[in-house]
């Protein structure tokens, strides 16, 4: 790894509670004593370059992800007691109750990372301070009512209804007709828990986000990112209740004035989250219209799915990488930046990426026919080959080389809308809202070579 312009200590016990191997990867080249804690035993970790320890909290199975179970079981405990000096840092904030010290967790305080959340607070708060689109708040029940789609419609035009707490795009729902309403409607009512649901104009863009880290030597953002929603070559848009992220592309150019508009946006954001006490990373989704006018969404308190990529291209550029920062912040843990200049302060990268996630498209479970084997391939002639193992943008060589990982083995069962595999790569990917046509072939090759549904 290319030296860092920053001194802290090396040798601080953190540990990684998650599933993505490229934020072990990360962790494990940010400090010399290491730990990934998943629970359950999975081999696709044992065949990564880690030089930190691997515990699994119970049995051989074909997968397991609940991250909240697995901190409140009793080999967690005894694992915790066992080495209690160890920091563990989270993907997100956990809430109580606790069955260790939760100073043992690297996180913000879940009370305040899940008022920013919620879509109704987060309106509440900054509507006066940022732009936002037109909204209201509704319950349920004023949803069934006779006349409640005409009145929307009347005010809105085509609308936006999200349940107020739902994460990753679910429980959002765009409205251009009755059909769609009342589709929506039955959906909410089957996943919102009788919660009150946010009923925004909709505002025609491109949907979009940046990535922000909050840190003692200020507020700095990653760069407009565009997010692949819905794609049909990735994922099935028709499954109910399944994820409907599906990537997108870090380090796309745009206009200095979007620019501008969405830095203003995370600054204003940050300051007041910084306020009450957060830190490090988190993530703010916005809407892009024709006109370059930049509308702020909802906010993901957390790390995100792009947030490795972001570290990944800082420490390339010779920057201090955002997931560093984010975990020395959170430990309130000693360090100095040597060279103002290595500060990630710049949202400009030499080269785009694109993160595509291909996804179970069946309603049923898909079992694996093969083995994906995680590492750096080649796509030539409309076929994909294997090249190394690999984990790092740094093996990516031009646009025709890709990193492919997954969590899988042959044999496993993956549920219906889970995601199967991750493609990492050089590039744009995207025309409009989803892939172009170069990018619709590699991921077919990708399904072919793996044998996965078309």
């Amino acid at each position: 790894m290319t030296k860092l312009a920053i001194e802290y200590n090396r040798s601080l016990p953190i540990g990684v509670i998650g599933t993505d191997p490229y934020n072990f990867l990360l962790y494990d080249k940010f400090f010399d004593d290491f730990r990934v804690v998943t629970e359950v035993k999975q081999d696709w970790l044992h065949e990564m370059p880690l030089k930190g320890q691997v515990s699994a909290m119970g049995k051989t199975v074909q997968f397991g992800d609940s991250i909240s179970r697995l901190l409140r079981s009793r080999r967690f405990v005894e694992l915790s007691k066992a080495d209690p000096k160890r920091k563990y840092v989270l993907y997100s904030p956990l809430d109580p109750p606790y069955k260790v010290n939760p100073l043992v967790y690297l996180m913000n305080s879940p009370t305040i990372a899940h008022a920013y959340e919620n879509k109704r607070y987060f309106r509440d708060e900054f509507a006066d301070l940022i732009r936002m689109p037109e909204y209201e708040i509704k319950y349920m029940n004023e949803l069934d009512r006779a006349a409640a789609y005409r009145d929307l419609k009347e005010q809105f035009g085509s609308f936006v209804l999200q349940d107020e707490e739902s994460s990753g795009s679910k429980g959002t729902y765009v409205i251009h007709s009755q059909d769609d309403y009342v589709d929506a409607v039955k959906a909410l009512k089957k996943y919102s828990q009788g919660r009150t649901i946010v009923v925004s104009q909709f505002v025609k863009g491109e949907v979009s986000s940046i990535q922000v880290c909050i840190t003692k030597y200020g507020i700095f953002s990653g760069g407009l990112q565009r997010q692949l929603l819905d794609s049909k070559y990735l994922c099935n848009p028709k499954l109910e209740g399944a994820t409907r992220w599906c990537g997108g592309e870090v380090g796309t150019d745009y206009p200095d004035i979007v620019q501008h508009h969405a830095q203003e946006i995370a600054t204003i954001v940050g300051s007041e989250l910084a306020s009450h006490g957060y830190k490090g990373i988190f993530g703010i989704d916005l809407i892009v219209t024709p006109n370059g006018e930049v509308y702020a969404i909802e906010i993901n308190a957390r790390l995100t799915g792009y947030s490795h990529i972001i570290s990944g291209l800082q420490m390339l550029e010779g920057k201090i990488p955002f997931m560093l920062l984010h975990a020395l912040e959170l430990g309130n843990f000693n360090y100095e930046v040597t060279d103002p200049e290595a500060l990630p302060s710049s949202s400009h990268y030499k080269k785009p990426v694109s993160l595509l996630i291909v996804n179970n498209p069946l309603t049923d479970d898909l079992v694996l026919k093969t083995k994906i084997d995680s590492g750096l391939y080649r796509f030539k002639d409309g076929k994909l080959s294997f090249v190394k193992e690999a984990y790092s943008l740094e093996d990516l060589r031009g646009e025709d080389t890709l990193l492919i990982s997954s969590r899988f083995s042959q044999g496993d069962a993956i549920e219906s809308g889970k995601r199967v595999l991750k493609i990492t790569k050089f590039g744009k990917t995207m025309v409009k809202s989803d892939l172009n046509g170069k990018n619709q072939v590699l991921v077919d090759a990708v399904k072919k070579h793996f044998k996965l549904p078309q």
